[in-house]
């Protein structure tokens, strides 16, 4: 069982880590947009491959066992996704030295969101009697109200965009609104004492990756993003958050438990 000074740890970790990836990213925008760019993009090669390795590590701890092991698998699918995701946007941008959006790193992009979906499922099924009807309406209406100015916009920049991106545009809001929804009813059961801190973490990671994928939406829409800017930071925290909840559940749960001591 993780001990009160394992948490602390935990926390004092994942705090230097958050602050050292938001400082490095705001020194390197000081220095200028292409060390921003070149900066923000090798940033991700340790970031995600820390969350890809530990991702791994506790699907081949859990495997199959019950809903606990289907999540971990789809979490798994979801990591490997979007790690192949980054590596190609890393390298079409800084070797090929052409805009990754849109590129063939979009299709693992979303190829990621269902895994992520399916994850939040599985997790989520045995605590369904503690989602009450209105935290299920209350995060509806909060997905719902980010989603319809976030499609209205990329319908307005259509026509000054080609077609993929303009189908990008709309299919990547429609998928956020889905997974952001699952994760803040997770977030609500944390503050209701239902889930753990580490279910929380992964939570944040997607409202976290929300947040980022809905300001990426409006960067791109006045021609203002690049990769390494300060809006960034927000996905780098996404796989942070992400990678010390999964790190947090192996501490507390060191071997398969039966699907009611996961929470």
């Amino acid at each position: 069982m993780q001990t009160v000074f394992d948490t602390v740890a935990t926390k004092k970790y994942l705090i230097l880590a958050l602050v050292t990836c938001a400082s490095i990213n705001i020194v390197s925008n000081l220095i200028g947009v292409d060390t921003a760019i070149l900066v923000g993009n090798m940033m991700y090669i340790p970031v995600v491959g820390s969350f890809l390795v530990v991702s791994l590590l506790i699907v081949s701890r859990f495997g199959m066992s019950g809903n606990v092991g289907l999540a971990w698998i789809s979490f798994g699918g979801y990591a490997i996704s979007w790690f192949i995701a980054e590596m190609l946007w890393i390298v079409q941008e800084l070797y090929f030295k052409i805009d990754p959006f849109p590129s063939s790193a979009d299709i693992f992009y979303i190829v990621g969101y269902p895994f992520l979906l399916m994850f939040f499922i599985a997790y989520l099924q045995p605590m369904r009697s503690a989602i009450t009807k209105k935290m299920l309406i209350a995060a509806s209406s909060f997905a719902i109200g980010i989603l319809v100015p976030s499609l209205y916009l990329a319908m307005e920049t259509s026509t000054s965009t080609d077609l993929l991106q303009s189908v990008l545009s709309i299919i990547y809001p429609i998928f956020d609104a889905m997974v952001i929804i699952p994760a803040l009813l997770g977030v609500a059961l944390f503050f209701k004492g239902q889930v753990n801190l580490t279910w929380a973490l992964i939570c944040l990671g997607t409202i976290s990756l929300f947040v980022a994928d809905t300001a990426f939406l409006f960067g791109q829409s006045d021609d203002s993003y690049y990769t390494g800017n300060p809006m960034e930071i927000l996905f780098y925290f996404n796989y942070i958050f992400l990678a010390f909840g999964v790190c947090g559940h192996m501490k507390l749960f060191p071997r398969p438990k039966q699907d009611a001591q996961y929470r």
